[in-house]
């Protein structure tokens, strides 16, 4: 108990955003194949009601769970190897919270001293953006007719970021996905901690949400134009 696991609940709660987090919505499953780092992870997402069940297996078999309770503001990180669980409060996600905005200011401190650009690529990808401030994510749609990944049908899209190039996705219809882009992300706001709603936690809700769809298939790159991630709805 405590914020002394505050890197394994980052861990988890980015994870949980990445990969499709509407965890409030009654009686879902969502399953994802997500590629980072050259590995691929099956994540699982499955919530009724106020509760959100979250899994992460690894390629070598590890599993990692997490519990969420939003009516009684509680997490539950679940070892199974370990037979352990550790409960974060609503008290200790804003210590996190507190500790976060910390760590942003130092951070400031240290970028001030380096060059413009380089500052300024170095804010985008630690601080996710210039002074703090949240990246500006546009979709640009293809030409190209809409296509199947599985068994959804989904239209592609340029992801930009600020402008430039940030990634790929097809996009399935909010209507067909049985949500509105507003739902998806008051539902990501409810599923998580008080620390989700800072920065740059934030800014994920906003480039998910924002989107002219839900997410069937989507790859992020650098900005030497490498994968960082790619993940599919399966």
């Amino acid at each position: 108990r405590g914020v002394g696991s505050a890197a394994i609940m980052r861990r988890l709660l980015s994870a949980l955003v990445l990969f499709a987090a509407s965890a409030a919505f009654a009686d879902l499953t969502l399953v994802n194949e997500a590629m980072t780092n050259g590995e691929t992870r099956t994540v699982t997402l499955s919530a009724k009601g106020n509760r959100a069940f979250f899994e992460l297996k690894d390629p070598d078999g590890s599993t990692r769970q997490m519990l969420r309770d939003s009516e009684q503001k509680k997490l539950y990180l679940i070892n199974h190897e370990k037979k352990t669980v550790l409960v974060v409060t609503e008290t200790d996600s804003k210590a996190l919270e507190e500790k976060q905005a910390e760590f942003r200011a130092q951070m400031q401190a240290q970028l001030a001293r380096l060059p413009p650009e380089k500052r300024a690529r170095m804010e985008a990808t630690m601080l996710g953006g210039a002074d703090g401030k949240a990246p500006v994510y546009t979709y640009e749609k293809k030409k190209s007719a809409t296509r199947k990944v599985g068994t959804f049908t989904c239209q592609d899209y340029v992801i930009k970021r600020d402008g430039k190039a940030h990634g790929e996705a097809c996009l399935m219809a909010w209507k067909d996905a049985g949500l509105s882009a507003d739902e998806f992300k008051a539902l990501m706001v409810k599923a998580l901690p008080s620390a989700g709603s800072s920065q740059p936690m934030t800014s994920s809700f906003d480039a998910h949400a924002g989107a002219p769809g839900f997410p069937v298939w989507r790859k992020m790159v650098d900005e030497a134009g490498k994968t960082t991630s790619e993940t599919t709805l399966k």
